[in-house]
């Protein structure tokens, strides 16, 4: 019997281990869910807080019903395939290659982007619907094409291809090409379609260099197999390459494999591969431009010597928290196409040693921009020509705008659209040397698109803010400044084209002959497409733009000056920043480590808040006031943010209740007292993640990725998708979404660059004003992230981000300018990152560019960073977070510092923020019922309860499981037992 009595305790020691296996399973799956709320109550069809809305007013459509619903779905997928039709890009095209004529239709299909493409990052996004979704082989053989089954079977029966990753392009081996498989080229000769694809996603940047020593933007030895084997059969008329890839590929590898075309589709979205093959086809004339730029060598740009992870050196201090990494932007302001054009032009002038091996990575003897670069920013073929002139420019002084008058004239056989980029350059003065103001030799400033007929022309009018030529002075005025000399505005065919027709009109014959275009022909440049604007001042106005072109009552000045590393650090690690004064001197190098001093090391230490000694007493508010007559929810619809109104409705809560629209769960829940539903908040620049609460409960639309948004170049392409995006919401339920993304695209190692429009900030300035603008029209807030200089994945959660402030205003802030300064954004996500080294959440000099110098009246929440030690929930606070990401522990905290403190300026700040927040959502389809009489509920959902007696059932099961072992181990209670083993 002794061993009877063992095996029970045993069995019951067991049983106590699984239990608690079980309840930490059970109770660690009930915290996910929880902090998922809004997103599970979506996905199960539950209002939240037991109200609908709709929003309907904002619909199109009008009604949600069966026909209305059939025919969105049919104009959604149309427009993913128009976001293709145009933003693809034709590179390359030699001797006309493309538009495939009737005839060419027995074609092979190559590489595993063929059947297998990246439809999008994994990142935020809406899940596929299967049934919908093209590839490559599907949009051809839905064009008609017949496509070789015999390669297509090879690579459904080859073995499994490396998993496509940040380091590995997972194509398939080249073993899968034998004998049997070349020889059904014979058939199938017309065309060979490579498709080559590149994968990276949130969290993860692509591989600078990966484990096999290749740089991941060259091709790889499977990859150059396939074009070997196409090379090598002599069996194909054409070959055409597909770059399914945001990435800027290199490109220097196309004459050595007899490439004849190379179009570019970047991430399409489940269904907008059929509007690339259009292209293909002829049917749609390519409109398309690069957002970024090709260069040979995707280590070339100065901004690769700084890119990833650089390590603190703490010395004997103990690392902070989330401290031990940072990334310089020692480049300055040379970033994407203003580093490789502004080389350029001071070669070829013979300026700052511009020639030198600094930086060159295609020759040892000198930089030559043929070698550097392959496509430039904003470049793109047609099937037609078109020829630009510049008729008129104008200034109108009153309104500080420049509007450009441009004619185009379609001068080949084909009709087509015609993007119009106009560029500017401004002085680049003796003053600017001495103060370390750099100048891009051209910059771009505007743009549109037309249609322009075959043998036709149409003019077109740009108007651009005058501010967008003053460069930012941060040593010097500290401020804004505006050169006196000569200004020029040009149009091109991308930036080079437009650098080489200001350089044809600036300087003439002294530079005929040495102006090329991006193969290294010599070109003339067009003087006809430039126009001079000549300052009226004599002198630098350090005065013009002093105060905020959105509120006069705000002087610009420097606010980022501890975002500069040089703020921090020793003198002996202080950097030089890259100058155009001089390239070869100033050239950066890698920052590998900074010494951490005291000064540094207190910097890094975010946990400092204190009550100030002057604060206000929470009984100095009146809050969970009963008033006469009892002010509801949607009562406020309507009123203006500095209403007094608002100061009534909000005091009718409590602190708890106010302190529930600052806790996101994919959702913010329901507040009873006033009658204000739940609503769910989805993430997702690429689509939602949501589903249909309509027709089918499909999943929401995948579009294209917004590299295609921008490089459409179209202004109404751009609001036509945000107010699709908008529409998808609508018939989702879902009235707030974590997108558009408008970072820049710094290194074209960015995971994230699915994500976001472009390398250049005006670019993304006007994209996602117009998006932010399309998402308004249909009552969805979009939230534009992540605000800002976070344009790496790598450690990017506490890293220390320095930058300068000229490439922080006229660069990395621009991108976000547009929606939330001149235009109607009403959310903004900050980044996970330190600006310098405080937590961008936590960051007063942001809440000082937004409320005081923009005059932002949105909300502001933070990038999902759940109760880590390098943020303060109070600074965050202080600092203007409106609402906390995937927390809602924090507002808990809030609460009871409030309370144990008697801390009134926290409150009052909780206050503010219920006003922006309450403010946005009735300007969200939230607001557009109507309907005085809703009646919220604050009862918890049912999978809630489930889930909560699934936790008590698992400590009830624990507990019974630790008894009964104690009892049977080393108690009296089964004595017999024990005396019967004896």
């Amino acid at each position: 019997m002794k061993k009877q009595s063992t095996n029970k305790s045993r069995l019951w020691l067991g049983l106590a281990g699984s239990a608690v296996m079980l309840t930490n399973l059970v109770f660690t799956g009930t915290a996910i869910a929880f902090q998922q709320e809004g997103e599970i109550n979506h996905a199960l069809g539950i209002e939240g807080g037991g109200a609908t809305y709709g929003g309907t007013e904002f619909s199109d459509d009008g009604a949600l019903t069966d026909d209305s619903y059939a025919k969105y779905i049919e104009a959604a997928y149309k427009f993913c395939e128009q976001e293709e039709e145009e933003g693809s890009v034709l590179l390359y095209n030699k001797d006309n290659a493309l538009p495939l004529s009737d005839s060419e239709r027995n074609v092979t299909a190559f590489g595993r982007g063929s059947i297998d493409p990246v439809f999008r990052s994994t990142a935020g996004g809406s899940s596929t619907n299967k049934e919908y979704q093209q590839t490559p082989v599907d949009a051809l053989k839905g064009a008609g094409f017949n496509v070789n089954q015999t390669v297509l079977d090879a690579y459904a029966n080859a073995p499994a291809a490396e998993a496509r990753s940040v380091s590995s392009v997972g194509e398939y081996d080249s073993s899968i090409f034998t004998s049997a498989v070349e020889k059904s080229y014979d058939s199938y000769g017309d065309v060979a379609f490579v498709t080559l694809s590149r994968f990276a996603t949130e969290g993860n940047d692509l591989a600078m260099v990966n484990n096999k020593g290749k740089r991941m933007l060259e091709l790889d030895d499977n990859e150059k197999a396939i074009f070997k084997s196409i090379k090598d059969s002599g069996k194909f008329n054409k070959t055409v390459v597909i770059l399914n890839s945001v990435f800027a590929l290199e490109m220097d590898w196309l004459e050595e494999y007899d490439v004849d075309a190379v179009l570019w589709v970047g991430n399409p979205g489940f269904y907008g591969m059929p509007g690339a093959i259009r292209v293909v086809t002829g049917e749609v004339n390519p409109s398309g431009h690069t957002t970024a730029t090709f260069a040979a060598n995707s280590l070339s740009a100065p901004s690769a010597e700084n890119f990833g992870l650089h390590k603190y050196d703490y010395g004997t201090k103990a690392p902070r928290e989330a401290g031990e990494n940072f990334v310089s932007y020692n480049e300055g302001i040379y970033v994407g196409y203003r580093y490789y054009e502004t080389r350029y032009e001071d070669t070829v002038l013979g300026r700052g040693n511009a020639d030198s091996a600094a930086g060159a990575k295609a020759s040892e003897s000198g930089w030559n921009y043929a070698d550097e670069v392959c496509f430039p920013f904003g470049y793109g073929l047609s099937y037609t020509t078109y020829d630009y002139h510049m008729d008129d420019l104008k200034y109108d002084e009153a309104s500080d705008v420049f509007k450009a008058t441009v004619t185009v004239s379609n001068t080949g056989a084909m009709d087509g659209k015609a993007t119009v980029q106009l560029y500017g350059q401004s002085p680049y003065t003796e003053y600017d040397a001495m103060n370390g103001v750099e100048k891009s030799s051209i910059q771009l400033l505007g743009y549109d698109k037309i249609d322009v007929a075959a043998g036709e022309s149409q003019t077109v009018d740009i108007e651009v803010p005058g501010y967008f030529l003053a460069s930012y002075d941060r040593l010097g005025a500290k401020g804004y400044i505006l050169d006196a000399g000569d200004y020029y505005f040009a149009v091109g065919n991308g930036a080079h084209d437009a650098l080489n027709n200001v350089l044809a009109s600036k300087c003439g014959a002294d530079v005929e002959g040495k102006l090329t275009d991006e193969a290294g022909n010599v070109v003339s440049g067009n003087a006809e497409a430039v126009k001079v604007w000549t300052a009226p001042n004599t002198e630098v106005d350090t005065v013009k733009y002093r105060k905020s072109r959105y509120n006069s009552d705000v002087e610009v000045t420097n606010t980022f000056d501890d975002a500069d590393v040089n703020y921090w650090v020793n003198d002996d690690e202080k950097i030089t920043y890259l100058s155009r004064s001089d390239w070869d001197a100033t050239y950066p190098t890698t920052l590998e480590t900074i010494t951490v001093n005291d000064k540094l090391y207190d910097g890094l230490n975010m946990q400092t808040y204190v009550k100030a000694a002057d604060a206000k007493h929470v009984s100095d508010f009146n809050l969970g006031v009963k008033l006469d007559e009892k002010i509801d929810f949607i009562d406020m619809k309507g009123v203006a943010f500095d209403d007094p109104k608002w100061d009534d409705f909000l005091s009718q809560l409590t602190l708890s209740e106010l302190l529930i629209n600052m806790g996101d769960s994919k959702g913010i829940k329901a507040v009873k007292a006033v009658n204000k539903p739940g609503c769910t908040i989805v993430d997702g620049p690429e689509g939602m993640n949501g589903q249909f609460k309509y027709g089918d409960r499909r999943n929401c639309t995948g579009w294209a990725t917004l590299p295609i948004v921008g490089a459409t170049w179209d202004h109404d392409v751009q609001t036509r998708f945000g107010q699709m995006y908008g529409e998808d919401a609508l018939y989702a339920s879902i009235p707030i979404a974590y997108a558009p993304g408008a970072d820049t695209l710094r290194s074209p190692y960015s995971g994230r660059t699915s994500e976001y429009f472009s390398e250049d900030g005006v670019l993304s300035y006007y994209a996602a004003k117009n998006v932010s603008h399309g998402m308004r029209t249909k009552g969805l807030i979009g939230t534009v992230k992540h605000f800002f200089l976070n344009e790496q994945e790598a450690g990017r959660q506490g890293i220390s981000t320095y930058a300068n402030e000229q490439a922080i205003r006229e660069i990395y802030m621009r991108a976000f300018e547009g929606s939330l300064a001149e235009g109607d954004s009403l959310g903004v996500m900050t980044a996970y990152n330190r600006i310098g080294v405080m937590y961008a959440a936590a960051s007063q000099g942001i809440q000082h560019i937004l409320r005081d110098e923009w005059k932002y009246d949105g909300y502001i929440i933070d990038d999902a960073l759940t109760a880590s030690d390098y943020s303060s929930a109070p600074e965050m606070l202080m600092a203007g977070n409106n609402i906390f990401c995937l927390d809602t522990a924090r507002p808990t905290e809030i609460e009871k510092l409030i309370n144990d403190t008697d801390d009134g300026d926290l409150l009052q700040k909780v206050l503010d923020s219920n006003r922006y927040m309450y403010y946005i959502m009735l300007k969200s389809s939230m607001g557009g019922s109507g309907d005085a009489e809703i009646v919220v509920s604050d009862a918890a959902p049912w999978w809630q309860i489930v889930l909560r007696v699934l936790d008590v059932t698992a400590v009830v099961l624990l507990v019974g499981a630790v008894v009964m072992y104690v009892l049977h181990t080393y108690t009296k209670v089964f004595a017999k037992d024990k005396k019967i083993a004896a």
